[in-house]
């Protein structure tokens, strides 16, 4: 079945869009932050391992999609981490539809049928 150019642009956007998102998550970490402290600390390990993963992805290594969805996997775990210690904020809620969207649109089902999907777009378009 071929794809309408429609969708073409709707999955590129998706595709280039949904990149966007996730390396302004990992870049707004390192700007927003206080440097005074100094050190290192998880959530710098956390947004430089997004950083790197979206990186891969965009260059279509399959260890970029492998590696985002570990991000994302871990992100899912600080997120119930933080509801178990009692810290639950309204921000949370949009964490968790970001890190479960990223997990499932980089898994292997949604590889080749999801056109919408950030990588599903490139199996759909006709050569």
């Amino acid at each position: 079945m071929e794809t309408s150019q429609r969708d073409a642009l709707l999955g590129t956007i998706t595709w280039w869009g949904f990149h966007a998102l996730l390396v302004w998550i990992g870049a707004w970490h390192f700007l927003s932050r206080n440097l005074a402290d100094g050190g290192l600390f998880v959530s710098d390990l956390f947004a430089g391992a997004l950083l790197l993963a979206t990186a891969l992805s965009l260059l279509r290594l399959s260890i970029g999609c492998h590696f985002l969805r570990f991000v994302a996997l871990i992100g899912i775990l600080l997120v119930i981490y933080r509801a178990w210690n009692g810290k639950v904020e309204l921000g949370n809620l949009a964490d968790v539809a970001i890190w479960a969207y990223t997990f499932y649109s980089f898994g292997p089902s949604s590889w080749r049928f999801s056109l919408y999907s950030p990588l599903g777009v490139f199996g759909k378009l006709k050569a």
